[in-house]
C-alpha cells in the first residue's frame, strides 16, 4: 500500500514538505486531519513515517503532553504492526520469518522495537 492509499484509507489529507531544515521527518496534525511527510525521504522511509504518525491519530494533545514516551511507543507499535502484516502476506511460509532481517530492513534498532516485532508477530499468527 502506498502512502497516498494509506491516507485515503485513514481519511486524512497528505502533504509533503521540505524537511531539510525541520526537526522531524513528518507529523500528524489532528485538528485538520493532515499528515505531513518530508519529500526528501525514500518511499520506504515515507511509508514508515506515515505509519508511525498515523499511530498518533487517536492521541489527544493532553495525552501527548502528559506521557509523550508512551504515545511514541504506541505510534512505533502501529508502524511495526502494519509493516509486519505486509511482510507476512508476501511470505510463502510465515514460520520462516526472521525478525532480525525485518529489523535491519526497516532500520529498527532498539530493544523496545525488538520486543514489539516479536509480540506483533505472535499476535498476527494467532
Amino acid at each position: 500500500m502506498t502512502v497516498k492509499e494509506l491516507c485515503a484509507l485513514e481519511g486524512v489529507s497528505l502533504c509533503y514538505f521540505d524537511g531539510s531544515e525541520w526537526h522531524s521527518p513528518g507529523f500528524f496534525y489532528p485538528a485538520l486531519k493532515v499528515l505531513a511527510i518530508d519529500i526528501n525521504l525514500s518511499e520506504q522511509d515515507q511509508k514508515q513515517v506515515a505509519l508511525h504518525e498515523l499511530g498518533h491519530k487517536e492521541h489527544t494533545p493532553v495525552q501527548y503532553e502528559v506521557n509523550r514516551e508512551l504515545c511514541e511507543l504506541q505510534a512505533d507499535r502501529n508502524m511495526i504492526h502494519y509493516l509486519l502484516e505486509e511482510e507476512l502476506k508476501i511470505m510463502d511460509d510465515v514460520s520462516e520469518f526472521n525478525y532480525v532481517h525485518f529489523m535491519e530492513k526497516y532500520k529498527l534498532k532498539t530493544i523496545a522495537d525488538e520486543t514489539m516485532v516479536k509480540e506483533e508477530y505472535k499476535a498476527l499468527l494467532n
